[in-house]
């Protein structure tokens, strides 16, 4: 009976260093997703059920005759080279209405505050967060996943907006003042706002809904 396991055990090692050797050699591409989620609910009445964070990354190992060698994570797609947001914390605001420019400016006074580089203004992605707050008011919902337009990342995807890194925040509040303040209280939610690695932002404001006004913050890190 030992002799017989003994046997087993030399056949199961042979088994694994030809899968060692053979199967990395034919080559593979995967893919990976993680994502945070906080929820957060303060006395003043602010309700917040979470942000997500998702970053893609790629793996890829060639296809080789000889021991494969495995490249470190490379970056997704690149998008086409977008103007570098200015040094000031105030950013140009042109199109936007005086409580998403008021947001903007308050966000990246914070990240100045922090030695973090402002963000720079994507309209794209803020006529994108509008039409998420409008549709938290219109279906009266509070999420990150819409009945409309599925996930953030999907509403990006589908506007044809890419990124290495995306990011959202959600907020209900009377004032952009109050909105920000429990946004910069919520350890989440900060993270968001303080990134190193977004460099654009889109902020849609809307008034109506149970809190008074809708806040919608779309981060993206290119």
């Amino acid at each position: 009976m030992k002799s017989v396991n003994r046997l087993l055990l030399v056949a199961l090692i042979v088994l694994s260093l030809l899968v060692v050797g053979i199967v990395p050699a034919f080559g593979y591409t995967t893919y990976y997703v993680y994502g945070n989620q906080y929820s957060t609910k303060s006395s003043n009445g602010f309700y917040n059920p979470g942000t997500i964070v998702v970053k893609y990354g790629q793996y890829y190992q060639p296809t080789t005759p000889t021991a494969p060698v495995v490249k470190q994570p490379t970056p997704a797609p690149q998008p086409p080279a977008a103007t570098p947001p200015p040094a000031s914390p105030t950013v140009p605001t042109t199109g936007l209405s005086a409580d998403e420019t008021k947001m903007v400016n308050l966000v990246n006074q914070e990240r100045t505050k922090q030695g973090v580089r402002p963000l720079g203004v994507n309209m794209t992605l803020v006529s994108l967060a509008r039409q998420k707050s409008q549709d938290m008011i219109a279906k009266n919902y509070f999420s990150h996943t819409s009945p409309t337009y599925g996930s953030p990342f999907d509403m990006m995807r589908n506007a044809g907006v890419t990124y290495k890194t995306a990011g959202e925040n959600l907020a209900g509040a009377a004032t952009t003042e109050s909105a920000h303040q429990n946004l910069m209280n919520s350890s989440g939610h900060r993270a968001n706002i303080l990134n190193a690695a977004y460099n654009q932002v889109g902020i849609g404001i809307v008034s109506g809904g149970a809190y008074g006004k809708m806040f919608t913050q779309m981060f993206i890190g290119n």
